[in-house]
């Protein structure tokens, strides 16, 4: 029988709005929505909302696409980490700054909610999955083959030294606090000298008295920097909120006769992969809000290479065993699949089709508990 629903997110939501809609399109009734805007002033709603509704399947959806609720989220973490330095100032639009201060602020929201609820993805595993420094270290505890980690940089010149101790020449830089390829730079550097850095950030020194010396932005055009003092200040004021440094892992070229590369975004729901597509980049990164292109892996993918991607995805889904629903990004190439990211807000992925469906009529037809199925075999996995 079909879940009765409480949803968690941001007023006004798209993301709410399409899983209202697949619902309407079941003939069910509509889920019943926290906001929260309302849950940072009054988090004894969400008590009563889901004593009311006790069975109720409750999904917590991003944060994001929100900027006040950012804001608000930033003060909340640095309240939360005891102001440690002057209070964060106002953003401007797409601004990239204090992501530390907004994940203890959605850290500390998360962990002001229930914790016994009949969750789609537990606030712990959510948050499990917001740092994503901490989801490598897990996927890998779990045997799952993810790109190797250097471990976290502290700027540039940090950097450079675990590079020079791990002898590799190109790199991902990750803000740990990210999302949607936002602080993700590609760099790489030769022993001449000569560096490059690809990224979707935008790089403003200001100059101004009282304000930053550089601000970051994120950018829907892909941007590539080739002097060395603006690469540093760069990757400075992404490791300022926290950053990690991953090896560069190829991705295969798309078999489509057209110019780029590919990666591959999978939803596992239940512990089963089921939507699958591939996001294709001239660049490095391959993220479709950045004017990326799409195309569907049944004509790339042969049978084989299918299971391997379910397999990869199946097994990695066992390191959140509590969550019903999560967005993978991998690399499938030479027979091997490389997780790079786990995504607890990873169904947004509009007008794709599994079965018929999309990710949120998937969803909407769900029980309200997990259903009980025997493991699939999984094979054991292959580092790198």
């Amino acid at each position: 029988m079909p879940a009765d629903w409480l949803l968690i997110g941001p007023r006004g939501s798209r993301r709410l709005r399409g899983l209202q809609q697949a619902l309407r399109e079941r003939g069910l009734g509509a889920a019943e929505e926290l906001h929260y805007e309302g849950l940072l002033d009054d988090p004894g709603l969400a008590f009563e909302a889901i004593a009311r509704r006790p069975h109720a399947l409750v999904k917590i959806e991003s944060p994001g696409e929100a900027p006040r609720l950012h804001a608000a989220l930033i003060e909340r973490g640095w309240r939360r980490l005891g102001e440690p330095a002057p209070r964060p100032r106002e953003l401007e639009h797409g601004e990239l700054a204090y992501q530390h201060y907004w994940f203890a602020g959605f850290r500390d929201l998360l962990d002001a909610l229930p914790a016994q609820a009949n969750y789609l993805n537990p606030p712990d595993d959510i948050a499990g999955m917001n740092d994503k420094l901490a989801c490598q270290q897990r996927l890998r505890a779990h045997d799952v083959a993810t790109a190797p980690l250097l471990g976290r940089i502290d700027g540039y010149a940090h950097l450079r030294e675990l590079m020079r101790e791990h002898d590799c020449a190109q790199v991902f830089v990750k803000a740990r606090y990210g999302s949607s390829g936002a602080g993700v730079l590609a760099y790489r550097c030769n022993r001449q000298g000569g560096e490059a850095l690809y990224g979707s950030a935008e790089l403003v020194e200001t100059g101004l008295p009282g304000e930053a010396a550089v601000r970051v932005f994120n950018s829907l055009r892909p941007r590539r920097y080739g002097d060395s003092r603006r690469i540093a200040l760069l990757i400075d004021a992404v490791a300022a909120q926290e950053a990690y440094a991953e090896r560069w892992i190829a991705k295969p070229r798309a078999p489509d006769g057209g110019t780029g590369h590919y990666d591959i975004r999978t939803i596992a729901l239940d512990g089963r992969a089921r939507h699958r597509i591939a996001r294709i980049g001239r660049g490095p990164l391959t993220n479709l809000h950045l004017g990326n292109r799409r195309a569907e892996l049944d004509d790339w993918l042969d049978a084989d290479a299918m299971r391997t991607l379910d397999t990869a995805t199946e097994r990695a889904a066992t390191a959140f065993a509590g969550s019903r629903m999560i967005g993978f990004d991998l690399i499938l190439r030479d027979g091997r699949a490389w997780i790079l990211e786990a995504n607890a807000f990873g169904d947004l992925l509009l007008n794709l089709q599994w079965q018929g469906l999309s990710t949120y009529q998937d969803q909407a037809g769900m029980a309200a508990t997990h259903p009980a199925h025997p493991p699939r075999r999984i094979a054991e996995p292959a580092h790198v």
